[in-house]
């Protein structure tokens, strides 16, 4: 078997062409596994949320027939990133949408005003003290809640119009 060999260049001016040329591969490559590891990573989540540590899917003892999902999720983004909770929704394996109510807290909380009352419009203060948007910038995480009956669906996303992820379990 022979083996080839490559003459050194003849020219300054090739040397430098030849020098290019090698970067470019490697930067190809680089590149090429770069994307590759961020397919493979986001596999489970679209946009700039992803869940931080384990997201849980449990049923309560003595509420059998509901689910509740809890976790925390960080945005993994360059930008700050605004998530209404009216765009939080669990979707099924084929897109329906299931029934639920999501929460951007780890319990239940009360607002200030009654239903009806108080400012109009209701101040991002109050939105976020009582978990129904979330301001998260770059790196930053916030509690997730939703529940939601058995009965009426199995979901397999949750979606927030930017993106998604997968319900663990």
């Amino acid at each position: 078997m022979r083996t080839a060999v490559i003459a050194p260049p003849a020219t300054p001016a090739a040397a430098l062409t030849r020098r290019a040329v090698e970067m470019i591969v490697l930067s190809t490559a680089a590149l090429v596994v770069v994307v590759a590891l961020a397919g493979f990573r986001g596999a489970n989540a679209t946009g700039a949320l992803a869940w931080s540590g384990d997201a849980q899917v449990f049923t309560h003892p003595t509420i059998p027939g509901d689910r509740v999902l809890t976790g925390k999720l960080r945005n993994r983004g360059t930008h700050t990133l605004r998530v209404d909770i009216g765009d939080v929704r669990l979707l099924a394996a084929g897109g329906d949408v299931v029934p639920s109510t999501p929460v951007f807290l780890q319990t239940s909380g009360r607002s200030l005003w009654a239903a009806g009352r108080g400012p109009q419009p209701v101040p991002d203060t109050e939105l976020l003290r009582t978990g129904r948007i979330a301001l998260l910038s770059p790196g930053e995480e916030v509690p997730l809640t939703i529940a939601w009956h058995d009965t009426d669906g199995d979901p397999a996303r949750v979606d927030y119009n930017d993106g998604s992820l997968t319900v663990p379990g």
